[in-house]
């Protein structure tokens, strides 16, 4: 019987040594394109440079702020723009959250672009072209420049805020095209721009892959958030401060 547990001690001894004795677990809720932006491009090297671990829960805003504001995650990452209507949205639901409550600090920024199929010629949009593609008033993309071939609009169901944000800046006020093919969320977007010729969609800087063709357009910023319950606890400062020296972006 000695003899076992000293064998057990033995292998147990490696992962003793292995974790640090103040290892925390961090735990995030939050958007996709700031969670692709920022945290998960950080995740391994921050867990092998702290010992701590970097929980990542991907959901839409609302979700988000309501896990914050029921303790159930240390802090939420948003875009800007999705913050006060996901208080609104967590209040429909029974949650209340008062704004007064939260500390905001911008952490980085992206950019809102848009995505077409590799194979598309076409390298720079402006306002007004996009305007046009977007409410279906040109059609293809010989239009623009680019191939014969017509121009398959793709819009997220589950990208309110991005959807506002170019409605607003880029068509007007405008509706999007009966044409557009409705699809999901940012990745369900982008995947399936990738396989299919002709296709355009909003996106972020952020998810940008080598896979698409990202064409120049009129630049509109994107702040990402960081937003905790009070000052963020000593645990997200250190979480924030490993990536202002990794990326160099925060004050």
């Amino acid at each position: 019987m000695k003899m076992l547990m000293r064998k057990m001690m033995i292998l147990a001894l490696p992962a003793l040594l292995a974790a640090p004795a103040n290892a925390e677990e961090i735990r995030l809720s939050g958007g996709a394109a700031a969670i692709t932006a920022v945290f998960s491009p950080i995740k391994e090297s921050f867990e092998k440079s702290t010992g701590n671990t970097l929980k990542i829960h991907l959901t839409d805003p609302t979700r988000a702020m309501i896990a914050l504001e029921k303790g159930e995650a240390d802090f939420t990452t948003l875009n800007e723009l999705a913050i006060d209507l996901a208080i609104n949205n967590a209040k429909s639901k029974g949650v209340e959250i008062d704004p007064k409550s939260l500390t905001r600090t911008l952490i980085a920024q992206t950019s809102l672009v848009v995505f077409l199929d590799r194979g598309n010629k076409v390298g720079k949009l402006s306002k007004e072209q996009l305007k046009r593609i977007f409410t279906g008033k040109v059609t293809n993309w010989k239009e623009l420049g680019g191939a014969d071939q017509p121009i398959v609009v793709l819009w997220g169901e589950e990208t309110p805020f991005l959807n506002s944000l170019f409605s607003k800046r880029v068509m007007d006020g405008e509706p999007v095209t009966k044409e557009a093919k409705l699809v999901g969320d940012h990745f369900e977007l982008r995947n399936l721009v990738i396989g299919t010729p002709g296709a355009i969609c909003l996106g972020t800087t952020g998810l940008m892959t080598p896979k698409l063709k990202v064409p120049e357009v009129p630049s509109i910023a994107l702040p990402i958030l960081v937003i905790t319950k009070g000052k963020p606890s000593p645990k997200v400062q250190k979480l924030m401060q490993f990536y202002q020296e990794e990326f160099g972006f925060m004050d």
